[in-house]
């Protein structure tokens, strides 16, 4: 496997309670992504963090304040990921 960098969205919150909240409303909707360790290059109060594909920022920013989950900010970041050869 080769590791690659990807573009992302990465949403950042103030506590753990909004990103489990963030994973909750995206399940709920089927907004693929998932929780991430918050990547160094991005600080805010909380360590988690939900990386999504870029063209989901929109949907997921609407999603998030539909229901009133409290986030820092959504930053574009390009992270490394291990992809199959071949895929």
């Amino acid at each position: 496997m080769a590791r690659v960098r990807v573009p992302s969205v990465v949403v950042s919150f103030p506590s753990t309670e909004a990103a489990l909240a963030c994973e909750d409303v995206c399940e709920r909707r089927g907004l693929a992504g998932r929780l991430i360790p918050l990547p160094g290059e991005i600080s805010a109060g909380c360590g988690l963090a939900w990386k999504a594909a870029p063209e989901l920022r929109e949907a997921l920013a609407d999603a998030l304040d539909a229901e009133d989950v409290a986030y820092e900010a959504m930053t574009y970041v390009c992270l490394l990921e291990f992809v199959r050869e071949g895929a």
